[in-house]
């Protein structure tokens, strides 16, 4: 499940020089078969409400991903991000952490830079991965300008990682690397010969690489390496071996040459070059997290994981970026007495996102005993219809929407699912893509709910709000009151959602319409809040449901929430005899009861479940 490929962070301050900067760490991509995520980070001053850097951030958003395409630099492998922060490198360090980093490329700060790098010294005297500095050439990166990739050798930690950086770029660009190492005539014979032997040691990090070794004694190295420099396209320098927890990457000397070096400098900066601080003193007591930091986290989560379905129009940039990661997507689509929407639904999403543009690899009808001609229909647009009934029939079954898509994650094979209700009478494919869309862009986030506007039709005529009545009257009031990190969710019942396999397969399902309070408050209390994320998939018309069927709805989402708030404290809050509901009818002028079993029963994670195991592992054997 763990990526163990390089992961590539870079943060962008200017516009101006991210092309050359983009140019830099698509090559150590490429060079070290890693991938990458784009950051802009929102600054935020104290005081200011951060949910309304919700259009912001998607403005941001598109302006990465258009700078990953300009011109005629094609970045691999790269995703986008924003964060809202109080500072650049808050948001920087945060993400790094959030996304596992193992490098951090960054513009290399200077004489006259943009205000925002005011705090970044904090993060250069203390970088949250292995960093590097750059300082881009305006007329590009050009390691065939010279002889190129010049790697100074000195001391200290971050060595090895300034021959790795240019041994990713002399690959990318199939070049040269020049090694220099500098012998002070001043230093006694004892250091120099030290000096020669971890020299040599570390001239085995090239490997097979054409290397130029060149060894000089000067008592002014800054010089040696300027003169060098001047023949090379790029120069990668560790830091200052005196380095440790400072801002200041390179000597006093050494930065004045800096300055008058041609092309691409690099400062290469190791994490491990900073000794760990450790205490013997015991392990603090939890923090707990007041109401108001509560409201500043969701406020956060709010302005960075709301999407939007036209920022995922571009379907064929999907494929694309499906390819590169290696996926493939499946949509299920559970029915239950839909003959009237179910073909156009089919029509519409296979037809335009499978045999049109390839984003879907497969759509699968996961039906629950439908008595009208729903099977029937979906079979003659050449999809596959199963009735969940027959799936892990070992395991019984259950009525239910949640059964059905617990048993839909045996039958569907791909790594991302997606779920799509199926009585939509204005479907489009933006109910689909928009849902996957975060998935293939963002690597963070593992769960996307979508949100629209909802009319309410009564009697055939449509009201422009009122539909969602369980969402508004249950759902939320519920989520603000005992799970006030959902609170920020526009629609957590919506039926259309995605999620990758990886979590889903480890997640409970319960069987009936608590489903989705469910998944939201498993993957909250035990993921995080981070990794779920939701898009405005616009307006949804479908079928409207009675009260009686919305009462029956709202009965069963309590019941799981307060199941799963008794989990949490170790109380029995419900007792069997909760599970019956008694509803009252009106008729021929007089009330009666009817009493419902409305019960939620828990499915176990299809994770543990020995033919699910069974059926993956070969399933990854045959491909």
């Amino acid at each position: 499940m763990t990526d163990r490929r390089l992961q590539v962070l870079v943060p962008i301050v200017r516009a101006r020089t991210a092309p050359r900067l983009l140019e830099v760490a698509a090559a150590i991509v490429r060079g070290e078969n890693g991938s990458g995520q784009l950051l802009g980070v929102i600054e935020l001053p104290p005081g200011r409400p951060i949910a309304q850097n919700v259009t912001v951030a998607r403005r941001y958003r598109t302006l990465l991903q258009r700078l990953t395409d300009l011109g005629n630099l094609v970045v691999d492998n790269f995703g986008v991000q924003v964060r809202v922060a109080v500072t650049i490198a808050q948001g920087v360090r945060e993400t790094a952490y959030e996304n596992a980093t193992g490098m951090v490329v960054l513009e290399w700060p200077g004489p006259g830079m943009h205000r925002a790098w005011a705090h970044i010294e904090d993060l250069v005297a203390d970088p949250p991965a292995d960093l590097l500095l750059v300082r881009p050439d305006p007329d590009g990166l050009d390691p065939d300008g010279g002889r190129g990739v010049l790697v100074p050798v000195r001391g200290g930690a971050s060595a090895r990682l300034a021959i790795r950086t240019a041994v990713a770029l002399a690959s990318a660009h199939q070049v040269p690397v020049t090694a220099l190492h500098v012998y002070d005539p001043r230093h006694p014979a004892e250091r120099r010969e030290r000096e020669a032997r971890q020299f040599r040691d570390l001239l085995h990090e090239f490997g097979r690489l054409r290397v130029r070794v060149v060894e000089v004694e000067s008592a002014n190295p800054s010089r040696v390496i300027a003169e060098e420099g001047r023949c090379h396209g790029v120069t990668v320098l560790g830091a200052y071996a005196a380095t440790t927890r400072s801002p200041v990457p390179v000597g006093s000397a050494l930065a004045r040459t800096v300055q008058e070096l041609p092309g691409t400098v690099i400062l290469a900066k190791s994490p491990r070059a900073v000794p760990p601080i450790l205490t013997d003193g015991p392990v603090s007591a939890p923090v707990v997290v007041s109401g108001p930091e509560i409201s500043a986290i969701v406020d956060k989560w709010f302005a960075e994981n709301t999407f939007h379905s036209r920022e995922f129009r571009d379907v064929g940039r999907l494929v694309e970026l499906k390819r590169r990661q290696g996926l493939t997507i499946s949509l299920g689509l559970p029915t239950l007495n839909e003959e009237a929407t179910i073909g156009n639904v089919i029509q519409t999403l296979k037809g335009e996102l499978m045999d049109r543009v390839p984003l879907i690899d497969e759509v699968v009808v996961v039906d629950s005993g439908s008595t009208d001609r729903t099977a029937e229909i979906a079979s003659s647009f050449g999809v596959r219809v199963v009735q969940h009934a027959e799936v892990l029939p070992e395991h019984g079954t259950f009525q239910g929407k949640g059964e059905a898509l617990w048993k839909s994650l045996h039958v569907l094979r791909g790594d991302i699912v997606a779920w799509c209700d199926t009585d939509i009478s204005n479907i489009h494919p933006q109910f689909v893509y928009g849902t996957v869309g975060p998935l293939l862009t963002d690597p963070r986030i593992s769960y996307v709910k979508g949100f629209y506007r909802r009319p309410l039709n009564f009697g055939g005529e449509l009201q422009a709000a009122g539909g969602g009545r369980v969402t508004e009257l249950v759902a939320r009031p519920i989520f603000n009151l005992f799970y006030p990190l959902l609170s920020g969710l526009v629609q957590p019942l919506s039926g259309e959602y995605a999620g990758r396999r990886e979590l889903l397969e480890r997640l409970p399902f319960f069987t009936g319409y608590g489903v989705e309070t469910g998944h939201l408050i498993d993957i909250v209390e035990n993921f995080g809040l981070n990794c779920i994320a939701q898009t405005d998939l616009g307006v949804r018309i479908h079928r409207n449901q009675d009260l009686f069927a919305l009462s029956r709805m709202a009965f069963a989402i309590m019941q799981v929430a307060l199941r799963r708030l008794g989990d949490r404290h170790r109380i029995h809050l419900l007792e069997e005899v909760n599970r019956s509901m008694k509803l009252i009818h009106y008729h021929n002028d007089r009330f009666f009861l009817e009493v419902k079993e409305i019960g939620d029963w828990e499915r176990p994670p299809m994770g543990a479940i020995p033919e699910y195991a069974f059926l993956r592992h070969h399933r990854q054997i045959l491909d």
